[in-house]
């Protein structure tokens, strides 16, 4: 059987700690002051198994699209991610997580893959595979901009 999965991986270094970053990246009221793209999250915390809804910004419309997801990862200051249908028979496993430095900074990633049964869905997933890599590298510059604006290091 064919691989049905692709893949984006995506990640920067931010210079600041995993406890600041993931204050900017889980404060979901405040995302749309300095995400293009990600505009908020519906739940107020995060459980595995919870159903939560993620709003991005169309960037053809401006309007936001709503996509509920389940919540398959959560640890607390670590990572959370997501699992639901994305477009037609296509669904992601989006996961954002945080390792810290010795340093003192912070490699944040963006995992997602793309999952369909059928070879429509694979080209779907082809298509927003590449069209995703550069709206996830695009988030991550926003949220560097963003922590170490609140978070100058001296």
């Amino acid at each position: 059987m064919q691989d049905k999965t692709n893949n984006v991986f995506t990640e920067i270094e931010i210079n600041a700690t995993p406890e600041q970053v993931w204050s900017v990246l889980t404060d979901w009221k405040k995302l749309p002051e300095w995400s293009s793209s990600l505009q908020g999250i519906s739940t107020d915390g995060l459980k595995k198994g919870d159903i939560s809804k993620a709003y991005f910004k169309n960037p053809i419309t401006g309007n936001n699209i709503e996509f509920e997801h389940e919540i398959t990862d959560y640890e607390e200051g670590v990572k959370f991610g997501w699992s639901g249908k994305v477009i037609g028979s296509v669904k992601d496993h989006h996961i954002y997580s945080l390792e810290g430095t010795e340093q003192g900074t912070t490699i944040f990633r963006q995992e997602d893959g793309f999952h369909s049964e059928n070879s429509h869905g694979r080209l779907m997933n082809f298509i927003a595979k590449h069209g995703i890599t550069s709206a996830y590298n695009q988030f991550n510059r926003e949220l560097k901009e963003r922590v170490e604006s609140l978070y100058p290091t001296s």
